[in-house]
């Protein structure tokens, strides 16, 4: 019907608002025939995994179980951590059972909590070890710069990417695990309620599905 009245609206093109009309028309006849192929492509229990702009999937990967198909050009998805969010169906692609839950375990190995500053009374600290005063303060203030740099850096990683970010981004983030790792031993040492950590070398990392 959308195209045989097109013939007549194009006999008013002299007006631009015909013209638009038209348009309009045609565009919402298109939207109509992919709508139909994007709700028989999708049905709920649908694993898919999360693209990014540039039709890639994200880094670190998000997988998710289709819950809901709400119109033809979107859906509503339901989350690992139980959180539901409506996305449109040219922002994921559909996987295979096998390789929805390979994502999902490791991503739940990759998701460790980021240490966090010491909590500590350094003067007090210091009151209890007084002959190591420089060492402690020095440690204190390098332990600090390295937990700002993990979660700055992890969260930049986590956004757009690892491939994405400059390598001297890099070499800062993974020198900054390393760092932390002495720093923590140095306090661990003379206090062992201080535990050590360790910070996951992939973490943030994409993970490779064979």
């Amino acid at each position: 019907m959308i195209i045989k009245n097109a013939g007549k609206l194009l006999n008013y093109s002299k007006k631009p608002c015909f013209l638009y009309l038209c348009g309009l028309l045609c565009k919402m006849q298109k939207i109509s025939v992919y709508g139909e192929n994007v709700m028989a492509s999708y049905k709920v229990g649908d694993k898919v995994i999360i693209l990014d702009y540039n039709g890639k999937p994200v880094v670190p990967q998000v997988v998710a179980e289709i819950e809901d198909i709400v119109s033809p050009t979107k859906v509503r998805l339901h989350l690992p951590d139980n959180a539901c969010c409506y996305e449109y169906t040219d922002t994921f692609e559909k996987i295979d059972e096998e390789t929805y839950n390979k994502y999902l375990n490791a991503v739940r190995r990759r998701e460790q909590e980021l240490p966090l500053d010491l909590r500590m009374d350094i003067r007090k600290f210091i009151a209890d070890h007084p002959r190591l005063r420089r060492e402690i303060l020095r440690n204190y203030e390098l332990d600090k710069r390295y937990i700002s740099i993990i979660h700055a850096y992890a969260g930049r990683i986590s956004m757009y990417g690892r491939e994405n970010i400059p390598e001297k981004f890099l070499w800062e983030f993974e020198n900054a695990k390393e760092g932390l790792v002495e720093t923590r031993h140095f306090f661990h040492e003379l206090d062992p309620d201080i535990h050590e950590v360790k910070v996951p070398k992939d973490a943030n990392a994409p993970v490779d599905v064979e």
